[in-house]
């Protein structure tokens, strides 16, 4: 009997993903955040008319990997729409917050941000006394989501930041903003509580696909991607390349292997690069075969490290000019 692709397929709420008791987690390797104002804007537009309305809004499909021991999942695809939200929820805390330093109903409002933490954030450690998290970012944004997000401290330096972190801080200020706008709640903790819990964490519906591995993930993203979801080919590419190492010396050799290549290449044309590569040694290479193709050719880390060496060479190659879907190399 052939094995299932997907372990599960639901509509899932916000709330629902993130007060399960579950740790997510997007893989080191993963892309940084990179939504700016015209995705905030849309999104906050899109959670308006759901107050308003109160209508539910779908966010698109989020695809998880479960680990064995069931303690954490991983976000394969949906890491932007996850930190933008838990981000917009800090935005509400932290209102909720400024009520209690202006002395508006002090005891209930500061009731109300330790339940609104612990529900959609994550809890406070007995030693350290610093939230932790039930999301954890990739290696470039968790310490910045943690250390100033988390903990609601603002950057000493915006412009030291990279662009991915100033990128977070700037949607904390974005959203913040907005809720000033709202002047019918944004002087009441009950209402901005009710605000998150009601409209964003109940309203906002997902497509929850869980996988078992990166190799059905990359299925799953062919299914969507026919029907017209919008998932990245290059990002499970790399996951299932950079699966391969074990050693973290090796998978930093490897992400500055790949960083030249996609710097040259670009990431959205990756897989037609990898297509062209493949083409050169089979005489027929389809779109959708570039995974499968990958995956039986790459079955370790050393495999993985010649295979990042050989689309080195071609990008680097000075005596021909590479040319597809009009990029020249």
């Amino acid at each position: 009997m052939a094995k299932n692709n997907l372990l599960d397929t639901r509509t899932a709420s916000f709330s629902e993903l993130i007060s399960n008791g579950r740790i997510y987690r997007v893989p080191t390797y993963q892309r940084d955040y990179s939504w700016e104002q015209d995705n905030w804007e849309d999104l906050w537009l899109d959670i308006i008319s759901s107050h308003e309305t109160k209508d539910s809004h779908y966010m698109g499909a989020i695809v998880l990997k479960g680990a064995q021991d069931g303690s954490a999942l991983t976000i394969i695809d949906g890491q932007q729409r996850m930190a933008t939200l838990s981000v917009l929820a800090i935005a509400i805390i932290e209102k909720i917050n400024e009520l209690v330093r202006r002395d508006i109903d002090p005891t209930n409002n500061q009731d109300r941000q330790s339940i609104l933490r612990r529900t959609y954030l994550g809890d406070r450690s007995a030693g350290s006394l610093r939230y932790s998290s039930k999301l954890f970012l990739n290696e470039n944004n968790d310490d910045f989501y943690q250390g100033n997000l988390i903990n609601l401290k603002e950057p000493r330096s915006l412009r030291t930041l990279i662009r991915s972190n100033q990128l977070l801080w700037k949607a904390f200020r974005y959203y913040s903003e907005q809720l000033e706008e709202l002047t019918d709640i944004a002087e009441d903790g009950a209402l901005l509580a009710e605000f998150l819990t009601e409209t964003i964490a109940r309203k906002l519906l997902f497509i929850q696909i869980n996988v078992e591995d990166d190799i059905n993930a990359y299925v799953v993203f062919e299914t969507l991607n026919s029907r017209g979801v919008e998932l990245s080919a290059t990002d499970l590419l790399k996951n299932y390349l950079f699966s391969q190492f074990q050693s973290p010396d090796d998978l930093n050799v490897a992400q500055r292997e790949w960083q030249e290549i996609t710097r040259t290449v670009g990431m959205e044309k990756f897989p037609e690069f990898l297509k062209y590569f493949l083409s050169k040694t089979k005489k027929r290479v389809r779109s959708n075969q570039l995974f499968k193709l990958t995956k039986n050719q790459v079955k370790n880390a050393e495999q993985a490290f010649e295979l990042l060496a050989q689309l080195n060479e071609l990008r680097n190659a000075q005596s021909i000019t590479v040319k597809f879907s009009g990029i020249a190399l």
